[in-house]
């Protein structure tokens, strides 16, 4: 019976080719898995930096004037000298 299974399989078993076959088809399966993976990872980190960034509030400007706004406002009046000035702005700084 071995020599007639061959004729309608053209000498080809169940051993010889068939699984080199399918390990060819795994191993392109794993790689698809895994490029599906990283793409699926990069792309969950790239919507979720920009929907953090969406739900960022902007800065609103606030309607009092900062602490430097107020001090050159009095340093141009002419209220303080400029060595004054000087000293408040350093001090601001820190």
């Amino acid at each position: 019976m071995g020599h007639c299974s061959d004729i309608f399989t053209g000498g080809r078993g169940m051993m010889r080719g068939g699984m080199l076959g399918m390990g060819i088809l795994w191993w392109i399966f794993i790689v698809i898995v895994i490029v599906a993976v990283v793409y699926l990872m990069k792309n969950k980190t790239n919507q979720q930096l920009t929907n953090d960034f969406q739900t960022q509030k902007p800065i609103e400007p606030t309607p009092y004037p900062s602490a430097l706004e107020i001090l050159d406002q009095e340093f141009a009046k002419g209220n303080i000298t400029e060595e004054e000035y000087l000293h408040r702005k350093e001090r601001l700084k820190q």
